[in-house]
């Protein structure tokens, strides 16, 4: 009985780890592609919240940025270790799902 439900627990951790990873992908992907009709742009404040490397705990990438749709706080990695907490800059989202976003600056 015992090995039967550890057994149950790794195989819930395995599917939970590869639905994760599929999310993540399909996130990305979706980011990278936003249709030309459903993008939009605003302006985003860095915030104090630090973005790691996930391969290198210890790798700083950068601070996360946040900007409001009808009253909708949203959030995005800024990929730019140059910016600084209170720095304004252009994210380009998708007016269909604003989670779905990135920096405009095509060098983020």
């Amino acid at each position: 009985m015992i090995k039967k439900i550890q057994n149950l627990f790794w195989l819930a951790i395995a599917v939970g780890s590869l639905v994760s990873i599929i999310y993540l992908c399909v996130k990305r992907y979706k980011t990278d592609h936003i249709a030309k009709e459903d993008m939009r742009y605003t302006k985003a404040v860095m915030i104090n919240e630090r973005n790691y490397n996930g391969n290198t705990p210890h790798e700083f990438t950068g601070y996360s940025y946040e900007f409001n749709i009808s009253g909708t706080r949203y959030t995005g990695d800024s990929h730019d270790t140059s910016d600084r907490v209170g720095d304004t800059i252009k994210v380009l989202y998708d007016v269909n799902n604003p989670s779905l976003n990135k920096p405009a600056d095509p060098n983020k």
